[in-house]
């Protein structure tokens, strides 16, 4: 029987900020080190400034509500078993390397992590082909990301729930 994500970070004694360094490797490998600025660019396009900036706001204030929502995000990327051998690198890594980071740097890393989970990365896309007048053809994709603020609201209201 396979491990569950839960058992991975039983065994390897992560803490807190294990899980925040295990959440900032993971994305930088999968995303060949997006920088946060091209994370919240993006995540402003999808919502709107106002809204991403709230849910940063929530994140760097509240700890618990951080590690949370990077577990969620770990977790996603767990329930594939392809990412299981990369996600167990990175929590070994986290081990031998605890460098300080900024909770604002976690907290964007996060909110990218649900917005990738929520959205797979990309919500909708449509591709039109044209043909230019000398004959050649060029292709122009739109793309429409979803709302990043939508499931941290949604784990907030969870944790504070269940956390009164």
């Amino acid at each position: 029987m396979t491990p569950s994500l839960a058992d991975e970070l039983n065994t390897r004694a992560v803490d807190t900020d294990g899980v925040h360094q295990a959440i900032r490797y993971y994305l930088a490998e999968r995303l060949e080190d997006l920088p946060p600025e091209e994370m919240l660019e993006q995540m402003h396009e999808a919502a709107g400034e106002d809204r991403v900036e709230v849910a940063h706001a929530d994140l760097t204030r509240d700890p618990q509500l951080l590690e949370s929502a990077a577990l969620v995000v770990l977790s996603g990327a767990w329930a594939d078993e392809s990412e299981h051998d990369r996600l167990r690198a990175v929590l070994t890594e986290t081990k031998g390397k605890l460098p300080v980071i900024e909770v604002g740097i976690i907290a964007v890393v996060v909110m990218y992590g649900m917005y990738l989970l929520a959205t797979g990365g990309i919500k909708r896309s449509e591709k039109t082909t044209t043909r230019k007048p000398d004959g050649t053809f060029s292709e122009r994709e739109k793309i429409e990301y979803a709302d990043p603020s939508r499931p941290l609201s949604a784990i907030a209201n969870i944790f504070r729930q269940n956390n009164p």
